[in-house]
């Protein structure tokens, strides 16, 4: 599993096409695909993304790249906006230079973002 920034166009309809946001990639072998995982960044206490937590839509992590705490959503991408399979080589995506995760918090994250968001 690696870390990547994918813009907000690649994915999703936003009001901030530009806007970049970094995600957990792996591969799905049983399905040939590969799947992005949400990651969000708790630099604060934001009230929402606390009742998330609360709910069990997130999950509190910490990751060794980041110095603040990272919360990981509950779901996953596996196709883009246009209905392809996400593409790690589309011009969209930018890989984070040697950032990997361990298997331990990969394991963790694929068992708890179950939900796929194309469904």
């Amino acid at each position: 599993m690696r870390l990547v920034k994918i813009r907000n166009k690649y994915l999703f309809n936003s009001d901030n096409p530009d806007g970049v946001h970094t995600y957990a990639v792996y591969y799905d072998r049983k399905n040939r695909e590969n799947r992005a995982v949400a990651l969000t960044h708790l630099y604060y206490k934001d009230e929402d993304r606390f009742k998330q937590v609360k709910r069990g839509n997130i999950m509190v992590t910490k990751l060794k790249e980041f110095e603040t705490p990272t919360g990981v959503k509950n779901y996953y991408y596996s196709r883009n906006k246009k209905g392809n399979k996400i593409d790690l080589l589309d011009k969209d995506v930018v890989k984070v230079n040697k950032r990997y995760l361990s298997k331990l918090q990969a394991d963790k994250i694929k068992k708890f973002a179950y939900k796929n968001y194309n469904k």
